[in-house]
């Protein structure tokens, strides 16, 4: 192990995913449930989209609700 001596500490990258405007997209739909369709490059699994997703809302303080169903992620509006 080493120290290498650095100017300055680097900025955190930015979120890949704002959530936060997905969240928002649902409530104001009319959709009761909605499948969330994860691509490759999204996230490494469906468990950390559904983490993640569980993190947002609870945030958002909006009343959905996060389900793992069949390696699918499902959001509910209570």
């Amino acid at each position: 192990m080493k120290l290498t001596p650095v100017d300055s500490i680097p900025k955190r990258r930015a979120s890949r995913h704002n959530l936060q405007d997905f969240i928002e997209e649902f409530v104001n739909s009319n959709a009761e449930f909605v499948r969330i369709d994860l691509s490759e490059h999204d996230y490494k699994s469906y468990i950390v989209c559904a983490n993640c997703m569980r993190v947002a809302v609870k945030r958002s303080k909006r009343p959905i609700k996060v389900f793992i169903r069949d390696g699918n992620v499902y959001l509910s509006k209570l």
